[in-house]
């Protein structure tokens, strides 16, 4: 199915023409990993690349204390409640890490950024080598998640197992995406993103004026009767901004237009009145032109995680 075929078929507009069934339906249909997909041969997903997006600059890190963001209150109450921070914490140490297609990678950023609001904060992309001798659980499976979305590879695993293979039904649907123990990994290499854009980039020159011309326009007037009600004026910086961002998110692929939120700094915009054209630029050449990010991740070393610390990685 197409990109706009699903879209019709989530707003209720299509349903399936094999069965009738439309998204509204408790037995609807939901996406399946294509049985030519190459992961599902155990040798190929040891060897193939996998990627995860994150905000944590040195992911993963086995000294991550969970706990580290809690605040004294919440600590108490977690205490009074019986469950206690540490075995909370120490339960948290063995939740899955998730890897995936470069896709599923670049689309689960962009929701973070939208439906989490963390637009401003820095992510990082991450390129993951297996360790060869890694266990796979048979199969490509449902994600194994709870309501949380944490998954807990001893709950749904034979013993000893360490990869779990799923169906990622989220990001770069039907994509298989893997559920892994950090002892999986052998290594990893990593970039910040968005890319670094040049300030002279000609679209970035030209939004740039464009934003400066409108900070010096008054407030568009409200169209309608809620808008008259809203707390704060809305600028014509902002709405510029928002005209930008509606612009470059219409040359990305109808599934992301939604997702891609940049989050503009207006506060901000006199100091750094290029920052908000470049990182737009910037998130959309992660979908438009992968390979330059596949190039700069190649001139990254390699960080080994492994049991054979030490050892060279393979490198393709």
């Amino acid at each position: 199915m197409t990109a706009e075929w699903l879209d019709h078929f989530n707003q209720a507009r299509e349903a399936c023409p094999a069965c009738g069934t439309d998204c509204q339906g408790e037995d609807r249909p939901d996406f399946c990993a294509d049985p030519q997909d190459p992961a599902q041969d155990d040798s190929a997903v040891r060897e193939s690349y996998w990627y995860h997006s994150s905000t944590h600059e040195n992911w993963p890190d086995r000294n991550f204390d969970p706990a580290v963001r809690l605040t004294d209150v919440t600590k108490r109450r977690m205490d009074a409640m019986g469950s206690g921070v540490g075995a909370w914490a120490n339960r948290q140490k063995t939740k899955a890490l998730h890897v995936g297609t470069y896709e599923a990678a670049i689309e689960n950023m962009l929701r973070r950024m939208n439906d989490q609001d963390s637009s401003d904060e820095q992510f990082y992309l991450y390129r993951v080598q297996l360790d060869p001798n890694c266990v796979i659980e048979p199969g490509i499976h449902q994600e194994p998640t709870n309501f949380v979305g944490d998954a807990y590879l001893a709950e749904v695993c034979a013993p000893g197992t360490n990869v779990f293979r799923y169906v990622n039904v989220h990001e770069d649907p039907s994509s298989v995406s893997l559920a892994i123990e950090p002892a999986a990994i052998r290594a990893v290499q990593g970039i910040p993103m968005p890319l670094a854009i040049d300030a002279t980039d000609p679209w970035v020159v030209d939004a740039t004026a464009r934003l400066s011309e409108a900070t010096s326009k008054p407030a568009p007037q409200p169209k309608g009767k809620l808008q008259r009600f809203r707390l704060r004026e809305v600028t014509a910086l902002s709405t510029e901004a928002h005209s930008l961002e509606a612009e470059i998110a219409a040359g990305l692929p109808l599934t992301l237009r939604e997702r891609f939120t940049a989050g503009f700094d207006e506060a901000g915009f006199d100091t750094a009145p290029t920052a908000f054209p470049t990182k737009l630029v910037g998130l959309a050449r992660l979908v438009t032109d992968p390979q330059t990010v596949l190039d700069a991740l190649d001139a990254q070393p390699w960080r080994a995680l492994s049991a054979i610390e030490g050892e060279a990685v393979f490198s393709r």
